[in-house]
């Protein structure tokens, strides 16, 4: 994993606070709350790849390392709702 560790969620004032390094990481976690649908969670990853191939990041950067693991978390995710 780069950069420094992502601190665990928790709950303040009875509301969840979530961390994360990428939208995409953002709507998965959004996703798992119930706050966004699956379909919006795949529009997510979809334009985030997109972004980082239309700047021409290399598939070396920690941008893309980042990016897949919450792809990663997000594939998971769907999972989950869909079952």
């Amino acid at each position: 994993p780069s950069g420094l560790p992502i601190p665990s969620p928790k709950l303040i004032n009875g509301r969840p606070l979530v961390f994360f390094r990428t939208y995409v990481g953002a709507a998965a976690k959004a996703t798992q709350l119930g706050l966004m649908e699956g379909d919006g969670l795949m529009r997510v990853v979809d334009e985030a790849e997109k972004a980082l191939l239309a700047r021409g990041v290399p598939k070396t950067s920690d941008k893309w390392i980042d990016l897949e693991r919450d792809v990663e978390e997000a594939y998971k995710t769907l999972g989950m709702v869909l079952s």
